[in-house]
């Protein structure tokens, strides 16, 4: 990362989590980063984009896909808990960062960015997968439904957690996964 980018990147994270997206102007960024506007521009193109990249470089974990490359067996049954649980802690350890663009990114801003990145990474493992002959799932769609199953447990359990009175997350992801296992993984 060239400096000029760290220093925006920087500014930016600073001042974000101080005033929020749209409490802080591109121009206040480039003061706080200690360049012109026009360069912040010129590196990230607008406001959103330069929030994705403060929400890759530095939420807490870092890129969920790099993270998750790491973590990852090749055992399927294993991988598909992997996939599920790494999403789910990333996201609860980054609320933050989910509150803000669920709230605050504009119509124009890209969201989500590490959840799209997953959900491509989860594919191109199953991919492989399939053509590995030991899963039978539409690669896209298995990764699609553990994105949106997990993004709901976690959407539902921060803006309307009364839905888990009698109901426990943690089990509903469990069976979950033991679904996709039965339906997806040849033995």
């Amino acid at each position: 990362m060239k400096a000029t980018e760290k220093r925006i990147l920087l500014a930016a994270t600073k001042l974000f989590s101080e005033y929020g997206y749209s409490g802080v102007s591109t121009r206040k960024i480039a003061e706080q980063a200690g360049v012109n506007e026009l360069t912040l521009f010129r590196t990230f193109k607008s406001k959103s984009n330069l929030l994705q990249a403060v929400i890759r470089h530095f939420a807490y974990e870092g890129n969920i896909v790099d993270k998750i490359a790491h973590d990852l067996t090749g055992d399927l049954k294993k991988d598909i808990k992997i996939f599920t649980d790494t999403y789910y802690m990333f996201l609860q350890n980054n609320i933050k960062m989910y509150l803000i663009q669920i709230r605050e990114i504009d119509e124009e801003g890209l969201k989500f960015t590490n959840t799209i990145d997953y959900t491509e990474f989860m594919k191109d493992y199953f991919v492989k997968k399939v053509e590995e002959g030991k899963f039978t799932g539409d690669p896209y769609l298995v990764a699609t439904s553990i994105v949106s199953m997990i993004m709901g447990i976690f959407t539902l359990k921060v803006h309307a957690n009364s839905i888990y009175d009698n109901a426990n997350y943690k089990t509903l992801i469990e069976t979950f996964e033991e679904d996709l296992i039965r339906l997806y993984v040849k033995e």
